[in-house]
């Protein structure tokens, strides 16, 4: 699991940045990663919004994803450490 870029092939768990084009009938965003149309699950996603999602299921020419967990750790003050 890791980072990917656009042009390598879509993985289980990996974490790509995807720019969702259309929303789907059951609100779920539609983007792309090179050719794989990726649906992004349960999310309040914006058309032409781009955001960090993490592939659950890849299939021959789809995949479906949810949005990935922001990076950023707190401490107990509140403030965030990057």
């Amino acid at each position: 699991m890791g980072e990917h870029r656009l042009g390598q092939e879509v993985e289980e768990g990996s974490v790509y940045h995807v720019q969702v084009d259309a929303k789907g009938a059951r609100g779920e965003g539609i983007g792309k990663v090179g050719p794989v149309v990726v649906f992004v699950k349960n999310a309040k996603t914006r058309i032409g919004n781009a955001y960090d999602v993490r592939i659950t299921k890849v299939y021959r020419t789809f995949a479906y994803a949810e949005l990935s967990q922001p990076r950023h750790m707190f401490i107990g003050n509140g403030s965030a450490l990057i």
